[in-house]
């Protein structure tokens, strides 16, 4: 992964891209993106593994119950992988290598 700000040609607007994208607001709003990108995507994919996720709620018989828990880690790992690569492609199309601006952040929504 390229270094934000590194193909800026002049090595001034450089620095200053990178004093400004190193300050501890800009962090912030990036840390706050990460959280709602990462919400956004961990309720959109509830969506499609919620049938699985109603097994924990079925009662089944002993002998049964393996079945249900690995259902149930099947829906988990495919929640994840689908969080996972969700956020890291939005993080790259809209947080990673910008300047941010509260009023703008609400555009990864």
């Amino acid at each position: 992964m390229k270094k934000p700000g590194a193909d800026i040609k002049h090595e001034l607007e450089r620095a200053i891209f990178r004093s400004l994208y190193d300050s501890g607001k800009q962090r912030l709003l990036r840390l706050s993106s990460i959280g709602l990108i990462a919400t956004k995507h961990g309720l959109r994919g509830l969506l499609y593994v919620w049938p699985l996720t109603l097994l924990i709620f079925v009662e089944l018989p002993g002998y049964w119950s393996w079945l249900k828990l690995i259902l149930i880690s099947l829906a988990a790992a495919g929640w994840l992988r689908f969080v996972y690569r969700s956020v890291k492609e939005d993080y790259g199309r809209f947080v990673l290598g910008k300047l941010l601006e509260l009023s703008k952040i609400f555009k990864v929504l």
